[in-house]
């Protein structure tokens, strides 16, 4: 068994190879193969010094077997070589024929294989990882330093290559990129910042400069920020804010934790899912599409099924919950799908949408924010729906059309489920950066295609001593 090299993941070629050998290896009436193959390269600056420049891979491999009706027997192997394939499979195989029988096992009904192209690979941010990502980093950093303020950045380079495999034929593979770039800028008295980013699965559609431009222009602004009486004010979210509460809505959308009345798609008058009720504004529509231009992902899962393009908000409307395979055949449902790979949400007609400046200049009074701090559940009762988050990287009072200044940072408590009832604007949709965010709990964080939006009645309820 060979097992060819490649960077920085390996190709879906050579996942079927590795996967046919194995196959071959065991006796068992059916087994299934799962591989993923996953690199990243990253690099951080912080306090204007590098901190961290970290390239690694990681190979996973999951093997489930079963003779007859007995148990299925999964095992998790780290080896990749033939040895260790051999041994992994021979232990499988006396393990899953000592297994007792197995219930009447669920009838599974597999949906259509649409055969959706895998449009999720660039080669050019695989090439990324070698030279590019490096020199981003002082384009990054070297106009925030010409500026006068202390920079921090992060860059971040992935690929991932997936592959099922299993004994009745089915073979499934693919590969995705993502590349993410973001710089804060930090005044000299450290009692501001400003913060940009971009992300794409295609890293020339990155620019270091403009970031670095964008960076500069909101730390500028940011300086000398006063206290502003917190309450219930209009807001302009610019994308980044929106894309951090829109990310943490979508586990709403997953059937089962809604079906038990976990989440706020639960409506617990009618005892039901709230599928067909209006929960947003009508202009705005929330979709996931693995060909999606801006955020697509592998049309396929873990266990070889096929992934849709699924609508959950159409024109406000609750219309889909992400029900997996197994369980959507439990319950009868249809269609099946798992949750969202990634979220875009988007005016349902280009009429009357509007830039950020045109927002600004419609507003009589209101607050501009860039992003948040971090955005997460507020209080223990997750079907309620409330999230809270503080203001960070630009945080501005707009008065008569103009910003008048920047003030400091603001807490918010309020829920997206309601202030999706209360939006005044829309702009265009683009794909938001996250950056390494710890309070997200992994990286990268799966694309989210969001526009500004400008809501009345927004929940601020303190001031927050941070920058």
């Amino acid at each position: 068994m060979s097992i060819p090299n490649a960077a920085p993941v390996l190709t879906p070629e050579a996942l079927r190879a590795i996967a046919h050998d194995v196959l071959a290896l065991s006796r068992a009436d059916t087994m299934s193969v799962f591989i993923e193959h996953s690199a990243v390269g990253m690099a951080r600056v912080i306090a204007g010094r590098v901190r961290m420049q970290d390239s690694g891979d990681e190979i996973r491999m999951s093997l489930q077997t079963q003779f007859g009706q007995r148990a299925t027997a999964v095992f998790n192997v780290s080896r990749i070589d033939s040895v260790g394939l051999r041994q992994a499979v021979h232990y499988l195989d006396r393990i899953a024929r000592e297994l007792p029988g197995d219930p009447t096992p669920l009838a599974v009904s597999v949906p259509p294989r649409t055969d959706l192209p895998n449009t999720a690979w660039r080669e050019s941010t695989a090439e990324a990882f070698s030279l590019a990502r490096h020199d981003a980093v002082a384009t990054l950093v070297a106009p925030i330093l010409d500026a006068g303020f202390t920079p921090s950045a992060f860059v971040g380079v992935h690929a991932r290559a997936l592959l099922y495999a299993d004994k009745a034929g089915i073979v499934v593979a693919g590969e995705e990129t993502d590349a993410e770039l973001v710089a804060t800028g930090w005044s000299a008295d450290g009692k501001s910042a400003g913060w940009a980013g971009a992300a794409a699965r295609d890293w020339t559609r990155l620019d270091p400069a403009d970031v670095a431009r964008r960076t500069v222009e909101q730390t500028s602004r940011a300086a000398n920020p006063v206290a502003f009486e917190p309450g219930r004010r209009t807001v302009i979210l610019d994308r980044p804010a929106v894309a951090q509460i829109v990310h943490a809505m979508g586990w709403a959308f997953e059937a089962v934790p809604t079906l038990s009345g976990s989440t706020p798609l639960f409506n617990k008058r009618t005892r039901r899912p709230r599928l067909g009720e209006r929960i947003i504004d009508a202009r705005l529509t929330l979709r996931s599409d693995p060909n999606d231009p801006d955020g697509g992902y592998l049309p396929f899962n873990r266990r070889g099924y096929p992934l849709i393009p699924m609508t959950w908000i159409e024109r406000g409307v609750h219309a889909n919950l992400a029900f997996t395979t197994d369980f959507a055949a439990s319950v009868g449902y249809a269609p099946a799908n798992d949750p969202p790979g990634s979220l875009r949400l988007q005016a349902t007609s280009d009429h009357a949408l509007m830039t950020v400046d045109q927002m600004t200049a419609n507003c009589t009074e209101g607050i501009y924010v860039n992003r948040f701090s971090y955005v997460q559940s507020a209080g223990r009762d997750f079907s309620v729906g409330l999230l809270t988050g503080v203001t960070t990287g630009g945080c501005y009072l707009v008065r008569k059309g103009v910003i008048e200044k920047s003030i400091k940072n603001l807490r918010f408590v309020d829920s997206p489920w309601l202030f999706l009832n209360r939006v005044d604007a829309i702009g265009t949709a683009e794909r938001a950066a996250f950056g390494y965010a710890p309070w997200a709990g992994r990286w990268p964080i799966d694309p989210t295609i969001v526009p500004p939006l400008v809501i009345r009645d927004f929940n601020f309820t303190a001031l927050a001593d941070t920058v």
